[in-house]
């Protein structure tokens, strides 16, 4: 149970069971210098009712994400960003199946997704990057 006020949607409860299932692990160290800056994540999404339920190898070993919109409210003009380069991305069934070339640009690329609607994404990157 979690306290909250307003209806599931407005207090994201979700998020919340998602946290909890998926606790967060951490590995501290000593500071120290690197390369790496001092926040740093593979990508971002511009919209906060957007989950991205994974990011793994497909069955093709380009790189597959998918998202979905758990409020049962619209979505539109979401941007995915990747620290990356991404140099082609295909919206893909729940199978991985490419289908549409979506346009990448500073490596990123945007949609829109429909109450409760689940997307799949299939990108490529740049070799070595």
């Amino acid at each position: 149970l979690v306290p909250h006020a307003g209806d599931w949607r407005d207090a994201a409860i979700y998020r919340a069971g998602m946290e909890f299932n998926n606790p967060l692990m951490v590995r501290s160290t000593d500071a120290h210098t690197g390369s790496q800056p001092a926040r740093w994540g593979l990508l971002e999404s511009s919209s906060p009712r957007v989950v991205i339920s994974a990011v793994k190898t497909s069955r093709d070993g380009r790189i597959a994400v998918r998202v979905y919109e758990p409020e049962g409210k619209a979505v539109s003009g979401v941007r995915l960003r990747f620290a990356v380069p991404v140099t082609r991305v295909h919206e893909a069934n729940l199978i991985e199946d490419p289908g549409r070339e979506i346009p990448v640009r500073d490596r990123a690329f945007s949609f829109d997704l429909r109450p409760f609607e689940i997307k799949t994404f299939v990108l490529e990157t740049m070799r070595g990057e």
